[in-house]
């Protein structure tokens, strides 16, 4: 009994072990499934706590932050963003009205975007650990925002995909800028490179799990190092 039920579960997996292998010899149509299933990823599918920890070193200035922060589509539209604390301390008036004030800008990190990044030409590669990965010579308008501009035009990207699950996904993307780009006049972004990653949820609908980034340039004059660090906790699939 239990050899005739491991050959029918065998049987029932060919199916899908043939799909992956056609799929890896043709990265066009793996292309396209990631690229439809991640357009069925909205903002609204998950509420998460977010944590950033920046580290800015301006010569011999070092200055850390951390804020915490939550997002929650099952609220209201402006209440969705809340701002939690600011190195520790609950937020005062100032910070508050602040954070408030920037919440219709604020880009709410979420899978469906990976979509939005194949806008753009992309070649395939295999990478030292057997994956898929696509690389984007060149990125679509507002992909890549450093220091509140957007330096997409200058940034190339690549996206690792993971097919060890049922479907597969994009589990890591690298956006990297080396070329120099002046934003708000007197910065300058030298270098910039993030690198967002994601994993496979119950729902089978990818979710943020950490993003991380490092500029160097100047400003004013002064050279500087911005590192940040975003971890994403308490996620939660919000109910349709």
């Amino acid at each position: 009994m239990r050899s005739r039920f491991l050959a029918v579960a065998l049987f029932a997996s060919l199916p899908l072990a043939a799909s992956f292998a056609a799929e890896a010899d043709n990265p066009d149509a793996l292309k396209e499934r990631i690229i439809a299933h991640a357009r069925t990823v909205t903002p609204e599918d998950y509420a998460y706590t977010r944590t950033i920890r920046t580290e800015s070193t301006e010569e011999n200035k070092k200055e850390e932050r951390v804020v915490i922060d939550r997002w929650d589509p099952a609220k209201p539209q402006d209440q969705r963003w809340t701002l939690v604390s600011i190195n520790g301390q609950p937020p005062n008036a100032d910070q508050l009205k602040n954070y408030t004030k920037e919440s219709p800008k604020r880009r709410t990190v979420y899978y469906g975007r990976v979509a939005e990044y194949f806008g753009k030409p992309a070649t395939s590669a295999t990478d030292a650990k057997g994956r898929t990965v696509f690389r984007l010579a060149s990125l679509p308008k507002e992909t890549v925002v450093a220091s509140g501009s957007d330096i997409s035009a200058n940034a190339t990207g690549e996206l690792a995909v993971e097919t060890s699950g049922g479907t597969p996904f994009i589990d890591e993307v690298r956006f990297v800028s080396n070329k120099p780009t002046r934003v708000k006049l007197v910065v300058l972004i030298e270098r910039f490179e993030a690198v967002n990653r994601y994993k496979m949820m119950p729902n089978g609908k990818p979710a943020p799990v950490e993003s991380s980034s490092e500029m160097n340039g100047s400003m004013v004059g002064k050279q500087g190092t911005i590192r940040t660090k975003v971890t994403y906790s308490d996620v939660r699939a919000v109910g349709k």
